[in-house]
C-alpha cells in the first residue's frame, strides 16, 4: 500500500526479476484498463534487463491469439476479464506461473474478475505467489480484510510519503493552475448536476439530515 507516484511499479519490478531469475513459470501483471495495463508493460519494458517476452492480453486481443502466445510469454500485461474467459473456456490454466500481480487491489472484492482469478491460481498452482498493488485500500476493516481472503495475502506492507525510510526519495511537486473555458454542453452538464444536488440536499435538510448553513 503505497502513494500514487511512489514506485509501486518499480517493486513489481523487482519482484517479478527475481522469479524470473529463478526460473519459477512466468509472471502475470493484472490492470484493471487496458492504457494501465499497457503502461505497465512499457514501464516493465524499461526495468527489466534481457530480452524477456513480453504481451498485452485485452479484450482487443482475439482469444485464439492469447492461446496461441501464453507458451511463449514469460511476462503477461492483461486485463483481467479476458483471462477469466479464456480460464473457464480451458484454454489454458495458472500452473505454471510464478507470479501474479494485481494492480489496483482493492477493487478485489464482490463478482469482480480479480477474485475469480486469484481462486484459481490458489488451486492450480503448486506455490502460488501474489502481490497485491494499491494506493488506496479502503478505510472499512471490513473491505480489507475481504481483499486480503480473496487474494489470499498473509502479510501487508504499507507506507506513506511521511514515513522515514519514504521520505528521503520523495521528489518536490510543482503544481500550475490553468484555467480553461467550458463549452456548451459542459456548462448545461453542470448547471443539470447542480440542480439535482441542490434538490437533494434540500430534501435532507427538511428532513433534519443535514444542517443549514
Amino acid at each position: 500500500v503505497i502513494p500514487t507516484g511512489l514506485g509501486k511499479t518499480i517493486i513489481a519490478a523487482l519482484v517479478a526479476a527475481d522469479v524470473l531469475y529463478h526460473g519459477a513459470g512466468k509472471v502475470v501483471f493484472l490492470a484493471p484498463t487496458k492504457p494501465l495495463a499497457q503502461q505497465h508493460m512499457q514501464s516493465f519494458g524499461k526495468l527489466i534487463a534481457g530480452l524477456v517476452s513480453m504481451n498485452l492480453y485485452t479484450g482487443s486481443t482475439s482469444a485464439p491469439k492469447r492461446k496461441l502466445l501464453w507458451d511463449t510469454t514469460r511476462i503477461i500485461f492483461a486485463t483481467p476479464q479476458g483471462i477469466v474467459n479464456d480460464l473457464e473456456n480451458g484454454h489454458y490454466g495458472l500452473k505454471d506461473v510464478g507470479l501474479i500481480i494485481f494492480d489496483e487491489a482493492h477493487r478485489t472484492v464482490g463478482d469482480y474478475a480479480y477474485v475469480s482469478i486469484a481462486q484459481t491460481y490458489r488451486v492450480q498452482a503448486d506455490k502460488p505467489l501474489v502481490l497485491a498493488l494499491t494506493a488506496s485500500p479502503g478505510s472499512e476493516r471490513e473491505k480489507i480484510d475481504e481483499v486480503m481472503h480473496n487474494l489470499g495475502i498473509t502479510h501487508v506492507e504499507a507506507r506513506s510519503d511521511d514515513d522515514p525510510d519514504v521520505a528521503p526519495y520523495v521528489q518536490d511537486t510543482n503544481t500550475q493552475w490553468k484555467k480553461v473555458k467550458l463549452s456548451t454542453y459542459m456548462v448545461r452538464a453542470r448547471r443539470s448536476l447542480e440542480d439535482a444536488f441542490t434538490k437533494h440536499t434540500n430534501l435532507l435538510k427538511r428532513f433534519g439530515f443535514m444542517r443549514h448553513r
